[in-house]
């Protein structure tokens, strides 16, 4: 390989410039912000906020039970699972997150609608359970009986053998 030269180009940053250098974090002020987002997630019962979710998610597996189309409604839950699953973090529900999760892996080990009708009571315990945590404020670490929910849900979703 023959000898090359080159040279390296470093531009300007000018937000750098235009900020003052180095960002730097006020570590008091981010404390405040920290305690005054957890006052404000303190005050919301996530009971509360997710009855619309917990309402269409008993819709969907009515519907299936009813003899409707699955594929549909198997999306929809997913989706709705999706979001409780992430809406957890902010709120302090570790075992929405883990059914949901439990959930996502069953709809996602086959292709919607391809289920036997008998498959609608892995989906059902699923969102009783979720409903029954919701109802229960089962916030926080919640011991020995929510290990047995989670474990049950995830043994019939596949995620345990």
């Amino acid at each position: 390989m023959a000898n090359q030269s080159f040279e390296v180009l470093n531009p300007p940053n000018k937000l750098k410039e235009l900020v003052g250098g180095e960002a730097r974090i006020d570590e008091d002020l981010l404390a405040k912000a920290e305690e005054a987002a957890q006052k404000v997630i303190d005050t919301i019962d996530l009971s509360e906020t997710t009855k619309p979710q917990v309402l269409e998610l008993q819709a969907a597996v009515d519907a299936i039970t009813e003899g409707q189309p699955q594929a549909d409604h198997e999306k929809r839950i997913f989706a709705i699972m999706h979001d409780l699953r992430g809406e957890e973090a902010n709120f302090g529900y570790p075992l929405v997150a883990r059914i949901a999760a439990s959930m996502n892996h069953y709809l996602d080990s086959a292709e919607p609608g391809s289920r036997e009708r008998n498959d609608i009571d892995v989906i059902r315990a699923h969102v009783d359970a979720l409903r029954g945590v919701l109802a229960n404020k089962l916030k926080g670490e919640t011991g020995e009986i929510g290990a047995k929910i989670v474990g049950g849900l995830e043994a019939i979703s596949g995620l345990r053998d």
